[in-house]
C-alpha cells in the first residue's frame, strides 16, 4: 500500500515537473506561429505603410511574420476595440497611433476601450504637424501668415475633424493669438490637393504627406517639433515662441493590456533589431521616414505626456 502511495505521488509530481517544463519551452519558442497584426485605417495610409515594411523584416528579427490586417472605420476606433478585447498571449499585436487614439477616448462618448487596455511595446515613427503653402503665396514666412491672419479670416485646410492635424493646429491658434476657418478634409493628401488648387491660404498636414509634394509647388513654413526639417524652421525660430508638437503623429505597436513580461521583453527586441536593420533603414529614408525607437518604457512615458496635452486642449475642439 505505501508502495503504490508511493508510486502515485511520484507520478504526479513528475507530471507536474513536465508541465512545468512545458510552460517554460513554450515561452522559449514564443513566437511559434505568425503575428495578426491589427492596422485600425485602410490600406495605404501612414500607419499602414509603416507596418507594412516592419513586417517585410519581421522574421528576420522577431522569428515570425506579420499578418497585416486592415480594421478602418470610425477614425480607428473599431480597430482599436477590436485589440484592446484580444487575448494578451502576444499573437495579436496593432499599430499605436498618438495622439489619435488618445483623441477618440477624450472627445467621444461611449468608446468601448481606454489607454489602460493597452501595452505599449514601442514607439517607432515620429511624424511632425507643418504649414504648407504654394511657392507663389503671399506668405513667404510663417509670421507673414500671423500677420494677415490677425487682419482677417484665413482659410486652412487639414486632416480632420477632431485628428492630430486639427490639434495641433489648434494648439497653434490659442498661442499665437489668432482664429482661422478650419476646412476639414478625409486626410494630409486631399487637403495637400486643396492647396495646389489655390482654393485654401495654407494647409496644415503631417510632414510625410507634405514632403511627397514639394515637387508640386509648395512648401513648408513651419515645423511644430523640436528640430526642424525640410529646411524649415521650427515653430520657436518661426515665432519666437515654443508651441507644444501635441499633434504630432507617433506611430508605433501596441497590444492588448497583460503581455507577460517575457513575451514584451521578446516583442521589445524584435521591434529594436528591425529598426536598426541597415535595409530597413534605408528603405524607409527613401520613404522620408523619420525613424527612432523607443522602448516600452519610454513609450509609455510618451502615452502619459500626450494625454496630459490633449485633455489640457480638448476644449478647443
Amino acid at each position: 500500500m505505501k508502495r503504490r502511495n508511493l508510486l502515485s505521488s511520484l507520478s504526479v509530481l513528475t507530471a507536474l515537473s513536465l508541465f512545468g517544463a512545458g510552460s517554460a519551452y513554450a515561452a522559449d519558442i514564443y513566437p511559434s506561429k505568425p503575428l495578426l497584426t491589427i492596422v485600425p485605417f485602410s490600406a495605404g495610409g501612414g500607419n499602414d505603410i509603416l507596418l507594412r515594411i516592419m513586417g517585410k523584416y519581421a522574421e528576420k528579427h522577431l522569428g515570425q511574420t506579420l499578418t497585416i490586417d486592415n480594421k478602418p472605420g470610425a477614425g480607428g476606433q473599431i480597430g482599436w476595440t477590436l485589440l484592446s478585447k484580444a487575448k494578451p498571449d502576444g499573437y495579436t499585436i496593432g499599430a499605436a497611433s498618438l495622439p489619435s487614439m488618445i483623441m477618440i477616448k477624450e472627445l467621444r462618448k461611449n468608446v468601448p476601450f481606454s489607454m489602460d487596455d493597452f501595452t505599449f511595446i514601442a514607439a517607432v515613427q515620429s511624424d511632425p504637424i507643418v504649414w504648407v503653402v504654394n511657392e507663389d503665396s503671399p506668405y513667404t514666412t510663417a509670421a507673414d501668415f500671423i500677420k494677415a491672419a490677425k487682419i482677417k479670416t484665413l482659410n486652412v485646410a487639414g486632416d480632420g475633424p477632431q485628428s492630430n492635424v486639427q490639434l495641433q493646429h489648434l494648439i497653434a491658434e490659442k498661442d499665437l493669438g489668432i482664429k482661422t476657418n478650419f476646412v476639414p478634409f478625409n486626410g494630409s493628401g486631399k487637403a495637400l490637393t486643396a492647396l495646389m488648387g489655390k482654393k485654401v491660404d495654407l494647409c496644415a498636414s503631417t510632414l510625410s504627406a507634405a514632403q511627397k509634394q514639394l515637387g508640386n509647388g509648395l512648401k513648408i513654413l513651419v515645423v511644430f517639433a523640436d528640430q526642424s526639417a525640410a529646411s524649415a524652421p521650427t515653430a520657436k525660430e518661426a515665432f519666437g515662441k515654443d508651441i507644444a508638437p501635441a499633434g504630432a503623429a507617433i506611430r508605433g505597436i501596441c497590444a492588448p493590456k497583460g503581455l507577460s513580461p517575457e513575451v514584451l521583453t521578446k516583442l521589445e527586441n524584435g521591434i529594436k533589431g528591425i529598426c536598426e536593420d541597415p535595409d530597413f533603414i534605408a528603405e524607409t529614408k527613401k520613404l522620408k521616414l523619420d525613424i527612432g525607437f523607443k522602448n516600452a518604457q519610454e513609450t509609455q512615458r510618451i502615452v502619459s505626456q500626450t494625454s496630459k496635452l490633449v485633455s489640457e486642449n480638448k476644449n478647443l475642439f
